[in-house]
């Protein structure tokens, strides 16, 4: 790059100005740079120039400054500021997103969890629960109750789910972190240890919104717990209390023959909880589809 013909750019205004948006761009990225990219702000002739002054080499199908301090010498010589637009930026997780009312609920989660090794929080969950389901386990066959307790578990935390989560903005930053991985790895092939240390920065940057997201992923869980935590008390408590007398057959099964709900399978599994889970997870899928087709749907 001649230095004279730097000179002669930086002190044209449009030059100027076209040179200090071209490393802006390329500051904020992997040190490359398109016309593409800046074609908003840099014209096709000016976009020539800097490729005839040399200020643009070819990089494969990408260009860079040729010698970006210098070239921000020169600009800030001529009274040109570099232009300090940042990216688009991640969407980020505020702790404080936590309100006082969900931490709250994460103490009643523990609390129920708790019922599943203390008999008198068991017994304080599974009481109220009865007076509810009571009825509607001695109209409904055992095999349906669970599937419809199952699917009204999966409203639920569905609606939690989408009411607490940006799904949205968490796609677009699994995105931006997949884009800095490729632009990391070009500027590393390239031997660009400037842009390898700004988008190591920005990567670390974005790993900590991430590690934020991930906390604010607790909350409908959390919310979700409330629900699915008595659901389950009360359906293990149902199966081994004499006075549900739940000694109907289950299916056959191809291993096991006909065998009672409360026999075990494997470990402490109970046949119950096994159908409990697959109605789960066959409800949970359904509910999730239903729900993004009725609401996601984007209009024509």
């Amino acid at each position: 790059m001649d230095d004279t013909a730097l000179e002669s750019l930086v002190r044209d205004d449009i030059g100027g100005r076209a040179l200090a948006s071209v490393l802006a761009h390329a500051d904020r990225g992997d040190g490359t740079v398109t016309y593409d990219a800046v074609s908003d702000a840099v014209d096709a002739e000016t976009w020539g120039r800097l490729l005839r002054t040399g200020v643009l080499v070819p990089a494969d199908d990408v260009f860079v400054v040729d010698d970006p301090p210098a070239v921000r010498d020169a600009l800030a010589d001529a009274g040109i500021e570099v232009g300090t637009a940042t990216a688009q930026p991640a969407p980020t997780t505020d702790e404080s997103a936590w309100r006082p009312v969900d931490k709250l609920a994460g103490a009643g989660a523990l609390t129920l969890v708790a019922g599943y090794q203390v008999p008198a929080i068991k017994a304080a969950i599974v009481g109220p629960m009865d007076v509810v389901l009571g009825p509607l386990a001695g109209v409904l066959p055992f095999p349906l109750l669970v599937v419809v307790l199952a699917t009204a578990v999966a409203l639920v935390s569905t609606g939690f789910r989408r009411r607490f989560l940006d799904e949205d903005g968490m796609d677009a930053q699994r995105e931006q972190m997949q884009r800095i991985r490729e632009k990391l790895s070009t500027a590393k092939q390239r031997g660009d240890d400037a842009a390898v240390e700004r988008l190591t920065e920005r990567q670390q940057e974005l790993m900590r919104d991430q590690l934020g997201t991930m906390k604010n992923n607790l909350r409908p869980i959390v919310w979700s717990m409330l629900i699915t935590v008595p659901v389950f008390l009360w359906l293990s408590w149902f199966v081994m209390n004499p006075a549900g007398a739940i000694v109907t057959a289950a299916p056959v099964i191809p291993i096991a023959d006909r065998i009672i709900w409360s026999a075990r399978l494997v470990g402490p599994m109970q046949v119950w909880m096994v159908w409990y889970f697959v109605s789960s997870l066959a409800s949970n899928l359904f509910v999730k589809r239903t729900a993004s087709r009725l609401f996601d749907q984007t209009p024509a």
